[in-house]
């Protein structure tokens, strides 16, 4: 009996593993709209039926890819972020490891961390993954321990934040700019927008 529920734990987790891979290429090539839950299944090389023993339908699916994304991404930030000190520091860390994403995962980012207002605007999760990036960064500003210039709604300033990053480097790709030149000059633009002036 117990050797039997633990081939059927090792099958559900192996078919959830294949159609998450199913799922994140189609969605990402595809777009949500082009995709249909039997198109899943399909790529995953399982029954139709499969895909709703895991998911209540396309959108579930969907936000479930976004969480996971994510959950990746957030992995690989706080990999590289223990014990570093310093904001300037830390603010490259989280820049370059974003932009390092992108170049290794093309079109995650936005169909993962934009879509899921667009297609689920009504539903509390879709809101959840939506604010999770936004708010890791308000975590990493709250760590630097650093004093503010003024009385910012930092939640506010992390979504700007993420805005102002996704779009600098869909602008240095385009142009060719350097990554080094982006980081530098976005870690500039945020010393004086955010932070007191450090006496000389």
């Amino acid at each position: 009996m117990t050797l039997a529920l633990d081939i059927s734990a090792r099958g559900k987790k192996l078919s959830i593993t294949k159609l998450r891979e199913a799922a994140r290429h189609l969605f990402v090539t595809q777009g949500y709209d082009r995709t249909r839950p039997q198109d899943i299944a399909r790529l995953a090389g399982l029954a139709n039926g499969t895909f709703y023993i895991h998911f209540k339908d396309k959108r579930d699916a969907f936000l479930d890819f976004a969480a996971e994304a994510q959950n990746t991404l957030i992995s690989e930030f706080r990999a590289r972020l223990s014990g570093i000190e310093g904001r300037d520091n830390r603010w490259k860390i989280i820049f370059e490891v974003m932009e390092e994403f992108a170049e290794r995962h093309p079109g995650v980012l936005e169909a993962a961390f934009m879509d899921p207002l667009m297609i689920a605007p009504q539903d509390e999760d879709a809101w959840r993954v939506y604010d999770r990036i936004g708010h890791f960064v308000v975590t990493s500003i709250q760590e630097s321990r650093e004093e503010l210039s003024t009385d910012y709604d930092l939640e506010m300033i992390g979504h700007a934040i993420c805005g102002l990053l996704r779009h600098a480097m869909i602008f240095a790709t385009r142009k060719g700019k350097g990554r080094e030149k982006m980081v530098k000059d976005l870690i500039c633009l945020l010393e004086k927008g955010l932070y007191k002036a450090t006496p000389e």
